[in-house]
Parts: C-alpha cells; structure tokens; sequence
C-alpha cells in the first residue's frame, strides 16, 4: 500500500512538473502575429511614384550644370587564355562610372561621346572597346535619371596618377586624380 501511494505521488509530481515545463514552454515563445498585405497592394510601382533620394557623390566626381558623374570602381581583370578559340589578350582595366541628373530628368544615353584617360605627362589612352557600356540604373525598373558606364582600358596593374575624359551631351567631364 505504501509503495502504491508513493508511486502515485511521484506520477502526480512528474505530472505537476510537466506542466510547468509546457506552461513556461508556450508562455516564452508566444506566437505573434504580422500583418503581410497581399501582393496586389504592392505592385505594380513605378519609379515615378516613389521619392528616391540622390545618390551621394563618391570622392572621385565632378558637376557640369545639373549632371554628376562619379567614379564607382576600377575593376583590374587579368585573363589567362590557355587552349582556347579566343585569340589575343583580353585583360583590361575596367572603369566603372555614374552618370546622374540630379534634376531627375531622362538621360540620353545615344549623348555618351568620346571617353579616355590622359596621364600627368599629357598621354591619351584610348579604350580598348570602340565604345562603352551603357547600362540602366537599376536593370529591373530604370530610373532614367542614371545610367551606369563600363569602360575598358588596356591591363595595367598599376597606373599612377591620371585623369579621366567623357563627353557628354558636348560637354567634358574630367575626373581628377585617380590612381590605383
């Protein structure tokens, strides 16, 4: 009789136990609920309808009435060709630059024109492309008011001071001191 009465209050007391454990359980990890609207809410939005701010200049940038053109990044690419169909070395310094209207107004990008850099000593080096590459800004919904320019020039690891020459719409931008 005794082992029975102890045998129940030890399953009363794991019973009590593991009711706590479960009651301290859900009271810590509360479910909470969040609101998601449905997709129709969202789309379709346009650029035109969200007030975007300007993008901050980079250190390397210059103005010319209401247009910007800033220096994102230099990209040095180094090709190995070994055993291929390509011929010729296709290593090169890309330049990867902004073009912005900073009144928000469409930008044309048939108005790109002549691009190259000129070294301290007053060499010109010319791309290694005819022309270069115009991208929108963002690809998936363009703003307009910026496009993006890759420009390649011939491989170099190094390159001291020098400056970079776009012609835009007639007008010359020239960005200043740039090395890497």
């Amino acid at each position: 009789m005794k082992k029975e009465k102890a045998l129940l209050i030890f399953l009363l007391f794991l019973l009590f136990l593991s009711g706590l454990y479960i009651g301290a359980k859900n009271h810590v990890s509360g479910i909470e609920y969040i609101y998601q609207p449905s997709a129709q809410e969202f789309f379709p939005v346009t650029t035109g309808e969200i007030e975007l701010p300007l993008p901050v200049p980079s250190s390397i940038s210059t103005e010319k009435g209401q247009i910007r053109l800033d220096l994102e990044k230099i990209a040095v690419q180094r090709f190995f060709i070994i055993y291929s169909v390509v011929y010729g070395d296709q290593s090169h310094s890309a330049y990867h630059l902004y073009l912005t209207n900073l009144e928000r107004l469409d930008l044309d990008k048939e108005g790109l024109g002549e691009i190259y850099l000129e070294t301290e000593t007053g060499e010109i080096i010319r791309p290694v492309a005819q022309l270069p590459v115009v991208k929108d800004f963002p690809e998936d919904q363009p703003l307009g008011w910026k496009i993006k320019v890759i420009a390649k020039f011939p491989y170099m690891p190094h390159r001291s001071t020098h400056s970079l020459v776009l012609y835009y719409l007639g007008e010359k931008f020239i960005l200043s001191n740039i090395s890497y």
